[in-house]
């Protein structure tokens, strides 16, 4: 596949060139160059076509999947590049052309029109998705509104998904499991290949192909899909081709096709949890197993291994994204991973016997969510919220790929302490940046208290990462008032709206700050030189009222003085 079989050096040279802020011309020119240089035979002309196809089409054009919802000045669609964010109303199944700025974000990249563009209407991927549309509704309303878990699973439509039962699966690590990814995939793949297992292995990789290009658009065209099933293909065309190579190897090839194809590939968190994740599992698992070694009870500790595998080659990311990690995740995954493959295999059979397999099928989802409660409550003392820093995340991976390379992987088992790292929080009073709802958390000495009250939205993007940031998941009181969710995340053990320092919209003995939640609400009748005002907007001003909506970022506030914290 490689010249000399250097597969790390074709890894790394992609990486780089991944890395560089190169023009899409540029990049586009020296992946070019490295194909050139370092592959050989069908495996560089595939390569080739690749980088073309995938390299221009995916910066210059995209096609639109879903429409999400509209703002003032703007229509929002889903697509295979990412969000967009239209000032004309579009279809699922348009293909725009043109050029375009994309913004990348720490949940997903945001497209925004840079000029003119091209829409295009292709028929057959509009069919397809209005199918799976009409798909999804069916299943979810036949089934009474009970197999909106299954709808995620098999079609990636999560809008029947309702936000605690997305809770329940973060907390308790098990996340990854609603993504639509890899772990589908190879359900499909191996279904199919099992099936027609009375045929030679490159016949049934043929027939297999069809079923693996339309899940793309069965699955709303997902880029951790496209991904999944590029990566697919690239294994299966070394087979076909009777490539030599071992597994390991062949995931850095991959990874590397994919960074010479994307420029942004390495600012793509799903990338790289998914990277990760399968080249830690082959890394522990596959490196120099035989069956000399093979364990006693393999159906037992080879998922357990699998699970310490992708935990602790994810969980740097994770933590680093995300600010969460629930040190039972690994258990969790290997005892619900049984129930969600049932339920993908009865989603797809269901669309095959609709009247026989529904029955079955909501039974079968409401014992899994029963079990996912039941997860929920016996591992939530096992749920961190720590946002780690950037240099720790740079320290971490540094470590993990010298250990990796010196090839002591029992030492790579020090990424499960980085949870436990604290942070030094000084006293003071951390409010978040946001309009619509209002919320602190606020440190004196030993004390910990927590304020929201809001909307869902802002608890999960604004709010929670802050907890994270400060490392809180557990305060002594306090009081969360959602107005259109649950809090799944924050545990309080005394619930109350009385603070040690602080009160709410009202001056009571023993209160230095007055933190309002409605602006303009301080007038001169109610004003007292003798309190702090936290308040996001106000009409009258003073040098003792603090209007929150000068600031651009999360804030800290201690002895009266404002302090910025992003």
């Amino acid at each position: 596949m490689i010249k000399n079989k250097k597969v790390e050096l074709f890894f790394v040279s992609a990486l780089l060139l991944n890395l560089l802020p190169f023009s899409v011309t540029i990049h586009l020119l020296c992946s070019f160059m490295v194909a050139l240089l370092f592959l050989r035979g069908r495996i560089k002309i595939i390569v080739l076509i690749l980088v073309i196809i995938f390299g221009l089409a995916g910066k210059y054009s995209f096609i639109v999947t879903e429409h999400m919802f509209d703002t003032k000045g703007s229509y929002v669609y889903k697509t295979t590049s990412g969000t967009y964010f239209s000032e004309v109303e579009l279809e699922p199944g348009d293909m725009l052309a043109g050029k375009f700025i994309r913004k990348m974000t720490k949940y997903g990249v945001n497209i925004y029109s840079n000029g003119r563009n091209y829409r295009f209407r292709l028929p057959v991927v509009s069919y397809l998705l209005y199918s799976r549309k009409n798909l999804s509704e069916k299943l979810y309303y036949s089934s009474g509104r009970k197999a909106g878990l299954t709808n995620a699973l098999v079609m990636g439509d999560k809008n029947f998904l309702p936000d605690t039962l997305v809770d329940k699966f973060t907390v308790t690590g098990l996340n990854h499991l609603l993504a639509i990814s890899g772990l589908h995939v190879g359900i499909i793949l191996g279904g199919v290949l099992w099936l027609l297992s009375f045929l030679h292995m490159k016949l049934r990789f043929l027939i297999s192909l069809p079923f693996l290009i339309l899940l793309m658009p069965f699955t709303g065209f997902k880029i951790t899909v496209i991904r999944a099933v590029l990566f697919a293909l690239i294994v299966m065309s070394a087979y076909f081709f009777d490539v030599k190579t071992d597994l390991k190897k062949m995931i850095l090839f991959a990874a590397g096709v994919f960074m010479l194809i994307d420029p942004e590939i390495t600012g793509d968190i799903s990338f790289l949890l998914s990277f990760s994740a399968v080249f830690g599992i082959v890394y522990f698992i596959h490196n120099n197993r035989n069956y000399e070694n093979r364990d006693k009870y393999p159906w037992l500790i080879e998922p357990v291994k699998v699970g310490i595998a992708a935990t602790i080659f994810t969980s740097p990311f994770i933590l680093y994204y995300f600010g969460n990690f629930n040190y039972m995740g690994v258990l969790n995954t290997v005892l619900m991973l049984p129930f969600i493959s049932v339920l993908i295999i009865l989603g797809f059979s269901y669309l095959i016997s609709p009247a026989f397999l529904l029955k079955p099928l909501v039974v079968f989802e409401n014992f899994t969510l029963e079990f996912l409660e039941l997860l929920y409550k016996w591992t939530y003392p096992f749920f961190v919220l720590n946002k780690i820093d950037y240099k720790i995340f740079i320290a971490v991976i540094s470590l993990m790929l010298l250990i990796v390379l010196l090839k002591r992987r029992i030492l790579l088992l020090f990424v499960l302490l980085i949870p436990l790292i604290p942070q030094d929080n000084s006293d003071g009073i951390y409010i978040p940046k946001m309009v619509r709802s209002k919320g602190f958390i606020n440190i004196a000495g030993n004390k910990k208290e927590i304020f929201y009250k809001g909307w869902y939205s802002d608890f999960k993007y604004s709010f929670l990462p802050l907890a994270a940031e400060l490392s809180m998941e557990n305060f002594e009181s306090g009081d969360i008032n959602i107005y259109d969710g649950e809090n799944m995340y924050i545990n309080i053990h005394n619930k109350t709206r009385n603070f040690s320092n602080i009160c709410i919209n009202k001056i009571s003995p023993g209160c230095r700050y007055i933190f309002k939640t409605r602006s303009n609400t301080v007038d001169k009748k109610d004003y007292s030189k003798n309190y702090t005002y936290l308040i996001y907007k106000n009409k009258l001003k003073k040098d003792n009222i603090i209007q929150l909506s000068r600031y651009k970022s999360a804030v800290k506030i201690f002895k009266g003085d404002v302090v910025n914290i992003d």
